[in-house]
C-alpha cells in the first residue's frame, strides 16, 4: 500500500482554507470601500442660517417652484399641538451657487397654510398641466390636504381644495395620526401614485389607475402592495423614492436603509441591498420623526446632496466623502449635451467608441418619465416639445445609467 504524506496534506489543507478566508476578506474589504458614504457638511450648507421659527421638527422639500433653473426649499413644522405652517426659502442664487433667502407674508405662496401638529409638504405635478401641486401631510387626523396650483410655472398661487376634488382625501381613512406621503411612478404608467406612512408606522399605497391629468388613486393591500413586506417586518417611517444603483428603477429609502428594486419597471419589488447601500453620517431615528431623506443637486453637477429635517428646526445637509468616480461622472468626458440652457431643442454627443444602443430618458425633478428615445453613437437632438422648466435627461446603456444631468428649457 502507498504511504501518504499526512503531515503534507494538513498543510496543503489549511493552506487552501487560510487562501479561501483571505480572498473572502479582500472581496469583503473590496464590497465595504465601494459602499458611498454621506458625510455632514455644515460649513458648505446653503440652509446652515436658518430653522424654522418653533425650533422644533423641520420637514424640507426642495423644488423649483419658479421655474428659474434652481432648487427653491419649502419646510413644514412640528408644533406640539398647535397649528403648523409651510415656511419658503427662495433660492436667489443659481442652479451652482445656491443662496437662499427666508420669504415671508403673501410673497410666500404658501402662507395660508395651517395643519394640525404637523405639516409635511409634497409638491408634483399632479394634474399634468407644467406646474407644481402641493400636497401637505396633516400630524392630528391623518389628512392630506390638497393645494391646487392655480396660478402658472413662474408665478405659483395655491388654493386649497375641497375633498369632493382631493384626489387623496380618502387618506384619513387609513391613516393613523400623522399622513407622511411619498409619490413616484411605482408602476411605470407614466402617472405618480402614492405611499404615505403614518404615525403607527404602517404603510399604505395608493395606485393612480387614473391619468396624468385626471388621478384617480385606489388602495392596494396585501400582494397588490409592493411595499407590504417591508411594512410587515416593522414600522415603517421617513420613506423617500431615489433610483440609488441608476438602473432606471425607483428604489426605496425608509429611513437611511436602502431597499433595492429587483423587480421590473412595471411590476417592482424591494429587497434589503447591503452590498451598495450608502452609509449616512446622520440618521433619524427610526420612529415618530417625519424627516424623509430629500435627495437634491443643487450645483448641478451630477453629484446627488442629501437634506432632511432635524429636531431643533434647522436643516442638516449631507454630501458623498467617498470619491466620485462613478460611470455617471466618468462619462462626462464622452457625453455631452448643448445647448443648456435651450431655447428650442438640445443636441446630444454620444462618442462613436460606444457599441451599446443607447436609451435616452427625460423626467422631471421628481423622477416620472416623459419621453424615451433609442439611438446608437452620434448625434441626435430632442426636447422641442418640453416646455419651460427644468428636466433631467439620462442616457442608459446596457440597462445602466451612464450618463445623469440636469438640463433647462427656456
Amino acid at each position: 500500500m502507498k504511504s501518504h504524506n499526512i503531515s503534507g496534506i494538513i498543510q496543503s489543507r489549511i493552506a487552501g482554507i487560510f487562501s479561501v478566508v483571505l480572498f473572502m476578506t479582500t472581496l469583503s474589504f473590496h464590497i465595504s470601500a465601494q459602499r458611498k458614504v454621506f458625510t455632514v457638511n455644515n460649513s458648505n450648507n446653503p440652509l446652515k442660517n436658518f430653522s424654522i421659527p418653533l425650533n422644533r421638527e423641520s420637514h424640507p422639500f426642495f423644488i423649483d417652484i419658479d421655474k428659474d433653473g434652481d432648487l427653491d426649499c419649502f419646510s413644514g413644522e412640528y408644533t406640539n399641538g398647535e397649528l403648523s405652517k409651510v415656511y419658503f426659502y427662495r433660492n436667489d442664487g443659481n442652479n451652482k451657487y445656491p443662496v437662499f433667502k427666508q420669504i415671508t407674508g403673501t410673497a410666500n405662496p404658501l402662507s395660508k397654510v395651517l395643519a394640525n401638529t404637523l405639516s409635511i409638504p409634497y409638491f408634483i405635478d399632479i394634474d399634468g398641466d407644467g406646474d407644481y401641486d402641493c400636497f401637505v401631510g396633516d400630524g392630528y387626523t391623518g389628512a392630506i390636504m390638497y393645494y391646487k396650483n392655480t396660478g402658472t410655472a413662474t408665478h405659483p398661487v395655491f388654493e386649497k381644495q375641497s375633498a369632493a376634488t382631493n384626489p387623496l382625501s380618502m387618506i384619513k381613512f387609513f391613516a393613523s395620526g400623522a399622513a407622511s406621503p411619498a409619490f413616484a411612478d411605482i408602476d411605470g404608467d407614466g402617472d405618480y401614485d402614492c405611499l404615505v406612512v403614518d404615525e403607527a408606522g404602517s404603510e399604505n399605497y395608493f395606485e393612480n389607475t387614473g391619468t396624468t391629468k385626471e388621478p384617480v388613486f385606489v388602495h392596494a393591500a396585501n400582494s397588490k402592495d409592493p411595499f407590504y413586506s417591508l411594512a410587515s417586518q416593522k414600522g415603517i417611517y421617513n420613506v423617500s423614492f431615489e433610483d440609488w444603483n441608476r438602473d432606471g428603477l425607483i428604489d426605496v429609502f425608509v429611513n437611511t436603509t436602502y431597499y433595492k428594486n429587483i423587480g421590473t419597471k412595471t411590476k417592482p419589488a424591494f429587497a434589503h441591498a447591503n452590498d451598495d447601500e450608502p452609509v449616512f453620517q446622520n440618521k433619524a431615528a427610526d420612529k415618530y420623526t417625519y424627516m424623509p431623506l430629500r435627495w437634491v443637486d443643487l450645483h448641478n453637477d451630477g453629484n446627488v446632496e442629501v437634506f432632511r429635517g432635524n429636531t431643533d428646526g434647522s436643516f442638516i445637509y449631507q454630501t458623498l466623502s467617498a470619491n466620485k468616480e462613478d460611470d455617471v461622472l466618468s462619462s462626462r468626458t464622452l457625453i455631452n449635451v448643448f445647448p443648456n440652457p435651450a431655447k428650442e431643442e438640445f443636441t446630444l454627443n454620444i462618442p462613436a467608441t460606444s457599441t451599446a444602443a443607447s436609451v435616452i430618458r427625460i423626467t422631471d425633478l421628481q423622477g416620472k418619465l416623459l419621453t424615451t428615445q433609442i439611438i446608437h453613437n452620434g448625434s441626435v437632438k430632442f426636447g422641442k416639445e418640453l416646455k419651460r422648466g427644468v428636466y433631467v435627461v439620462q442616457i442608459m446603456q446596457n440597462n445602466k445609467v451612464v450618463y445623469n444631468q440636469k438640463i433647462i428649457k427656456e
